[in-house]
């Protein structure tokens, strides 16, 4: 993407997006002011419920009032009924139950004995008749006695309330009127009647009120208040204020109820659409979404022309960049650019400037590097040939030292041996020897010189050549090795040392006599059962360490057929590539069953289970080895 169009982009999207947070902002406020607003109107319905409820108990005990006061007139009236007798009375008093929508009306005596009643054109009292037992004789006898002129006998009892006057002297007038008279002025002044009244308006759906301990005192509407917001009305009755929750597609609000005193006696849960909402979001979003498609137009369009205009002197700036690159540029093709005072232009005037400076830095450098080129040309060749000159002094050293080591043992019936030497760069510090003494003496010499390289090779033919002369002095093998240690010791300028074992066999009786100076200890291979055994060992430190050091002597006896197996540790330490180690282990399992072979073969069956197990990887050392055969003393070996 280019940067006019990144420009117009990033422009034209950073103002429809701040429209639509803008939008989505007033949208939840607008929400909040709704939620608000039934919050606030749930609040005056819980006014009106209390307000409501406080004036129908007003009215219902005004209009009990009235009823009481009634019920005194009808007594004083059916007092002044003329008395002209019991019967007709009683027809009187039952015209009277009659009209007034009375109970009963009775005529008592001093002794509270019903003397007439409503019952028509009965006689004058029905066998049996009696007062209700709830009214108070003591309020009796005061209205026959005198003393009181009217007595109201309390609550209603079985939907009847009664209300007695004196009548005369020694009589009284009982009337009982039914309560449910007042039904009509109940159901007119009551709380549903309200509640329904306050139904589809303002979305409400439906309203439900509860007491302080939760118990619904009154539900209208469709639905009832669902049981995931029953907590809503006891945290409103708890903290004494309005709250509301969103529960499907509706807004549920509570509100507390208060009495005249301010204290929470209960609460109303209004069910309201939430159509509104819905609504209010839908349009922000809509008209915002809207004024963002328009502003990204109106603003790509702007920010295109700025664009192009911000981004030509940096396109200039690119191809020129790109023409330096291709080492095309032209100091003049900038010139416009440069000539703009802004930022802009003075990275131009820089970028010139700098153009012709690496430019002039080039030139200087390629001509540097062809001198350079050529002069290494040179040193290339001299390198090559002083290299091809120490390749093949190398390579006569290797032969020089290759021919200094023995090919074959010193001819005898008694034994036969061979031995090999690789080394691990073009030279070796591993050597091998075997001489004869006398006619019965056979010297066998190992020995591993610390290092490798050309260092190791002239310090391993300094070892050959003192060991031998040492040998050759006489001497058993421990004061050969300690006169060898003495004279190495005397001439080591680079602090080598060599490892070596010494032995002398003694051809007629079999008898090695040996001694080691920190080499790894020669394995014999019993001919009689095969087995393989490590000669002892005698302790003795490495030549050229230490001077006047002793070497400790041991000797075994070879039997006819046993085969000695001397080697360096380049064999027993040849890795592979996981870096395991061959290990003397394998050594000795190939010797056994090599042991019946003849001795060239021996020393090629451990040399070519040592190539298979290392399987390619770099030889880490030199690898040497040496194997005699004991056939018996000469006589005998020529016998058999």
């Amino acid at each position: 993407m280019t940067l006019t169009s990144r420009l117009v982009v990033m422009v034209a999207s950073c103002i429809a997006f701040a429209i639509i947070v803008v939008s989505v902002v007033f949208g939840l406020l607008g929400r909040n002011a709704l939620i608000s607003q039934a919050e606030a109107q749930a609040t005056v319905v819980a006014r009106i419920i209390a307000e409501s409820a406080r004036l129908s108990e007003v009215a219902l005990e005004e209009a009990q009032e009235v009823v009481t006061d009634v019920l005194t007139t009808t007594a004083l009236t059916a007092d002044h009924v003329e008395q002209s007798s019991l019967p007709d009375l009683s027809d009187r008093f039952a015209e009277i139950v009659a009209r007034g929508n009375l109970d009963a009306i009775w005529l008592i005596d001093s002794n509270l004995r019903i003397l007439a009643s409503s019952v028509g054109d009965y006689d004058a009292v029905i066998s049996g008749q009696r007062l209700p037992e709830h009214l108070s004789p003591e309020a009796l006898q005061a209205l026959v006695s005198g003393r009181r002129f009217s007595v109201d006998f309390g609550p209603a009892v079985d939907g009847v309330r009664y209300v007695g006057v004196r009548a005369g002297k020694g009589h009284a007038v009982i009337v009982g009127q039914p309560v449910a008279v007042l039904d009509a002025v109940r159901a007119a002044n009551s709380v549903p009647v309200l509640m329904e009244a306050l139904l589809d308006r303002n979305d409400i759906i439906s309203i439900e009120v509860r007491d302080d301990q939760q118990k619904s005192l009154g539900q209208v509407g469709a639905e009832k208040t669902p049981p995931d917001l029953a907590d809503l009305a006891a945290d409103v009755v708890a903290s004494g204020n309005p709250a509301s929750e969103l529960h499907g597609r509706h807004l549920w609000v509570a509100a507390p109820i208060r009495d005249t005193a301010g204290i929470v006696i209960g609460s109303v849960t209004i069910e309201m659409s939430g159509q509104r909402l819905e609504e209010l979001l839908n349009n922000l979003l809509l008209y915002g979404i809207g004024a963002a498609a328009l502003v990204f137009a109106v603003g790509a369009g702007i920010a295109a022309l700025s664009a192009r205009r911000i981004a030509r002197p940096v396109a200039a700036m690119t191809e020129a960049a790109h023409a330096m690159e291709a080492r095309s540029f032209e100091t003049g093709s900038l010139d416009t650019v440069a000539r703009r005072t802004d930022e802009v232009g003075t990275l131009a005037r820089v970028f010139q400037a700098m153009a012709v400076e690496v430019q002039r830095r080039e030139e200087d450098l390629e001509a540097q590097v062809r001198a350079r080129t050529l002069e290494l040309e040179q040193k290339n060749e001299l390198l090559e040939a002083s290299a091809r000159r120490v390749e093949a002094e190398l390579q006569a050293a290797k032969t020089l030292q290759a021919a200094m080591l023995p090919t074959a043992l010193p001819p005898n019936p008694a034994y036969a041996g061979t031995a090999a030497m690789v080394p691990a760069r073009e030279m070796g510090g591993d050597f091998y020897d075997f001489f004869s003494l006398d006619d019965k003496r056979l010297g066998i010499v190992i020995a591993d010189v610390s290092g490798k390289g050309v260092p190791a090779a002239f310090f391993m033919a300094i070892s050959r050549t003192v060991l031998q002369a040492s040998a050759q002095d006489g001497g058993t093998p421990g004061v050969c090795l300690a006169r060898a240690n003495a004279a190495l010791c005397a001439r080591n300028p680079m602090e080598l040392f060599v490892t070596a074992f010494y032995g002398i066999l003694d051809v007629e009786t079999g008898e090695l006599a040996y001694a080691n100076g920190g080499h790894n200890p020669p394995l014999m291979i019993r001919r009689a059962d095969g087995d393989v055994v490590e000669l002892p060992r005698t302790g003795g430190m490495a030549l050229g360490v230490l001077p006047d050091m002793p070497y400790a002597e041991k000797s075994a006896m070879l039997r006819a057929g046993d085969t000695l197996f001397l080697y360096t540790d380049g064999i027993s330490e040849a890795m592979d590539g996981e870096g395991r180690e061959f290990g003397e282990g394998r050594i000795e399992e190939t010797l056994r069953s090599a042991a019946l072979l003849p001795v060239d073969r021996v020393l090629t069956a451990v040399t070519g289970a040592v190539s298979a197990f290392v399987a390619g990887a770099p030889q880490s050392d030199d690898i040497t080895c040496l194997v005699v055969r004991y056939f018996g003393p000469p006589a005998e070996a020529l016998a058999s």
